[in-house]
């Protein structure tokens, strides 16, 4: 464990002598962990948001985006509008257009705002134009994507304190990607209760972070939920508070079209950027108690489960890259049952066994979160299907934990795993992975993975971890670069 320089410096030689020295300063100790521990989050002594504004991006294709906004302070008879512009600098808003939005059936506090039209490989600025007046002092940025192969960066994390404000959501921003691919644990209010308020709640908890919110701002975001944003710790879909869960994801996030529609359902969906094709499931609101028979456990349930395997095939002669999305771990014992895909071992090889029939394990790569490290496996150790070594092979990313007490699951793994470093004294590190796809839309399409570092003791970004794979065209290219259905 990792001691900070400020604290170890504190230290006093009598408390190796004097009991009474050494209590009283583990009590101190104990209460510079719960200030620190503190400090990284913005909630209130009572629980309640400190702040109260969402201001958010996502859903960028070539020619649109979503904006999704809830403000605190104006009332219900307001005149609430998107101002928009584009170009690089400090935006000009005097021509901007407006557009005007709606609301969520289940909730008039919050401000839909679709951006149609936009031209491909753009810039855009928008800001909330309330009652005539545009709202400069919180503004957001998003880049559309190319509607031809191109080269980009995804930003990909998982698992954060609820509010947390640790420098690694700036540390994120700086090396400015596309599009930030949160693979669950937004929050961890382990809501247990079958109402929107405290989801809600939570949702603008997290906004409340300035770290969190300028990273939302300034970088469009894709994201799914695991177990403690979704519901309690190891959640199914037995969750008390599903229905209210997926009300409020749908009411606040600027997702991707889902393949459920409106109402309570589960959230999986599919969006394509470049050459890439990435296929997001909830493996949470469909799945059956962990506790089950293994005969007759699912973690996507048949309907998902159907839809994921027509997009591997739609996507088999389309896409070079196909990145699935599993927020749990996929690598791992058949003994180890523990809320993963090991624990779901005859779903974990009927999906395997079909990857490999369908001739698609070469254009695969698994995106994880849930465990609290980073780590790769270059598909050693990836062989589930029932033509086992033969079979497989495909790249497993682990991206997180964002602030988290690091911890090891799964494996094993051929790079890693480098599990999240924690203090005593509540300064734990951040990390996160960075996806550089290389794409000049002639030939192969390399991907690079770099496991990133932020140390709070030094205040600095490291690279735990670098791995890079290229992967074949296939015929016909699409035709679209930033595809959402």
């Amino acid at each position: 464990m990792t001691v900070s320089s400020r604290l170890r410096s504190r230290r006093s030689p009598a408390s190796r002598f004097l009991p009474a020295v050494r209590f009283a300063a583990a009590l101190a100790l104990i209460a510079l962990a719960a200030v620190s521990c503190r400090q990284l989050s913005v909630k209130g002594p009572d629980g309640s948001a400190t702040g109260e504004d969402v201001l958010w991006s996502g859903a960028v294709t070539d020619s649109s985006a979503r904006v999704v906004a809830r403000l605190a302070d104006t009332s219900a008879a307001a005149d609430v509008r998107l101002a928009v512009t584009s170009g690089a600098g400090t935006p000009s808003w005097r021509d901007a257009r407006r557009i005007v939005g709606t609301h969520p059936a289940t909730n008039p506090h919050v401000h839909h705002f679709r951006l149609t039209d936009l031209a491909p490989r753009t810039l855009y600025h928008y800001a909330l134009e309330i009652n005539g007046v545009i709202d400069t002092t919180r503004t957001g940025r998003l880049e559309t994507f190319s509607e031809t192969p191109f080269s980009f960066r995804v930003a990909m994390g998982a698992c954060a304190q609820t509010g947390s404000r640790h420098p690694v959501f700036d540390a994120i921003r700086r090396t400015e990607p596309d599009l930030f691919l949160h693979t669950g644990d937004f929050h961890y209010e382990d809501i247990d209760v079958d109402a929107p308020a405290p989801f809600r709640a939570a949702f603008r908890n997290v906004h409340a972070s300035p770290e969190q919110s300028a990273l939302y701002r300034s970088t469009p975001i894709a994201y799914v939920w695991d177990d403690h944003d979704y519901g309690p710790n190891n959640s199914s879909r037995r969750a008390p508070g599903q229905d209210a869960a997926q009300q409020v994801y749908r009411e606040y996030v600027p997702h991707y079209p889902l393949a459920t529609g409106s109402g309570t359902h589960p959230i999986y969906q599919a969006f394509t950027v470049g050459r890439v094709r990435f296929l997001v499931t909830d493996l949470r609101s469909a799945r059956t108690d962990n506790e089950a028979p293994d005969s007759l456990k699912t973690m996507m349930g048949a309907e998902q489960k159907a839809w994921f395997k027509d997009q591997l095939r739609a996507a088999r002669g389309r896409y070079p890259v196909i990145a699935w999305v599993s927020s749990v771990p996929w690598i791992g014992d058949d003994a180890d049952a523990e809320d993963r895909w090991s624990g779901f071992a005859e779903e974990r090889r009927e999906l395997a066994t079909f990857i490999d029939s369908l001739g698609v394990a070469d254009q695969l790569v698994v995106l994880s979160g849930d465990a609290h490290m980073v780590a790769l496996d270059d598909g050693t150790n990836n062989h589930f299907g029932r033509a086992g070594e033969q079979g497989g092979g495909f790249p497993v990313v682990h991206a997180a934990a964002l602030d988290r007490r690091g911890s090891v699951k799964g494996g094993p793994y051929s790079h890693g795993p480098y599990p999240n470093r924690s203090s005593l004294f509540g300064d734990n590190d951040g990390q996160f992975v960075l996806m550089d796809v290389e794409d000049d839309g002639r030939g192969d399409v390399c991907v690079t993975w770099t496991g990133k570092r932020y140390r709070y003791d030094d205040d600095r970004l490291s690279t735990l971890v670098q791995f890079s794979t290229c992967y074949e065209p296939v015929d016909p290219p699409p035709t679209a670069g930033g595809s959402q259905e």
